[in-house]
C-alpha cells in the first residue's frame, strides 16, 4: 500500500463506494429479464437452500462485526482527539524562540485533529448510515424452491455488497487514524528535541552568566592587589630613601617593620590573595 493512500485515502474511498452503490443499485433493479450477475452468491439449483441460508446468516454477523469495531474505533478516537488538543494546548503555551517552529507545529496539530475527526466521521457514518441488511421473513419461506432460492442469493449479495462498503469506510477510518498518530508522533519527537535543546541554550546562558561574574571579580581582586603591591612599593621606597638620609633610626625601623609585619598578617588573614614579598 503507498504513503499517498494513508496521506489522501478518499479518493479511493469514493470510487469504490460509487462502484459498489451501482451494483446495490442493479441488484435492487434486476428481474426475470434484467438477471443479476452475483459475484458473491449463487442461484445455482445444485446449491442446497441449508448453505445459503447459513451463509446469509454469516453475512449478518459481519455485519454486526463490522459495527462492534466501528464503535471501538469511536472510543479511541475521542480518546487521541482528546490527547491532541490538549498537545495543542501545550504548543500554543510552550514559549519558543523559533516562530516558524511553533506555527509548523501547530500545522501539524491541526491536521492531526482534522485526521482524527475524519475518522470518526466515517466511523460514525458506516454505523449509521449504512445499517441496512437484507433477511429472510417468514412469507419467503412459502415462496416456492426456486422463488425462495433466488430470494436468499440476492440478500446473501446485498448483504455482502454492504459489508464490503462498511469495511471500505472502516479501512478509511483506519489509515485517518494512522495519518493522525503517525504526525502525532512527529510533532512529539520534534517538541521533545525543540525542547531539550531550548533548556540547553538556557543552562549554557547561565553557565555564561556565572562565568562572567566570576571574571568580573578576580579582575577587581587583581585591581586591589596591584593598588596594594603599589602602595607597598612605595612605601618600601620612602623607608629606604629616609634610611639613607638618616632620618630615621633604627628602633624607628625596627617599629616600622613590625608594623608593616602586623599589616602584612591582617592582610593574609583577611583575603585569599597570597603576599609573597616583604620589606626585609
Amino acid at each position: 500500500m503507498k504513503l499517498k493512500d494513508y496521506i489522501i485515502p478518499f479518493p479511493a474511498l469514493y470510487s469504490s463506494s460509487k462502484i459498489i452503490n451501482k451494483k446495490i443499485r442493479n441488484l435492487m433493479e434486476s428481474n426475470s429479464e434484467k438477471p443479476y450477475c452475483y459475484e458473491y452468491s449463487s442461484s445455482n439449483e445444485g446449491i442446497n437452500i441449508d448453505v445459503l441460508l447459513s451463509l446469509l446468516k454469516d453475512t449478518v454477523e459481519n455485519k454486526k462485526t463490522l459495527e462492534d469495531k466501528a464503535k471501538s474505533t469511536l472510543i479511541a478516537i475521542t480518546i487521541s482527539t482528546t490527547l491532541i488538543i490538549n498537545l495543542l494546548n501545550f504548543l500554543k503555551n510552550m514559549e519558543s524562540n523559533s516562530i516558524i517552529l511553533t506555527s509548523f507545529l501547530v500545522i501539524l496539530g491541526i491536521l492531526c485533529v482534522f485526521y482524527m475527526i475524519i475518522a470518526g466521521v466515517l466511523s460514525l457514518y458506516s454505523i449509521s448510515e449504512i445499517n441496512t441488511v437484507a433477511n429472510m421473513f417468514p412469507e419467503d419461506y412459502l415462496l416456492p424452491d426456486q422463488e425462495k432460492r433466488l430470494q436468499i442469493s440476492d440478500n446473501i449479495e446485498y448483504n455482502y455488497l454492504n459489508n464490503l462498503k462498511r469495511n471500505n469506510f472502516m479501512t478509511t477510518s483506519y489509515k485517518c487514524m494512522i495519518s493522525s498518530i503517525s504526525l502525532l508522533l512527529i510533532i512529539f519527537i520534534i517538541s521533545t528535541f525543540s525542547f531539550a535543546l531550548e533548556n540547553n541554550n538556557t543552562a549554557n546562558q547561565d553557565l555564561y552568566n556565572d562565568l562572567s561574574d566570576i571574571k568580573k571579580a578576580m579582575f577587581t581582586i587583581s585591581e586591589e592587589y596591584l593598588v596594594n603591591k603599589q602602595s607597598q612599593i612605595s612605601i618600601q621606597q620612602e623607608i629606604k630613601t629616609l634610611t639613607e638620609n638618616d632620618k630615621i633610626t633604627d628602633d624607628q625601623l625596627d617599629h616600622i617593620k613590625t608594623t608593616i609585619d602586623d599589616i602584612y598578617t591582617f592582610l593574609k588573614e583577611n583575603s585569599d590573595i597570597d603576599i609573597n614579598e616583604k620589606n626585609q
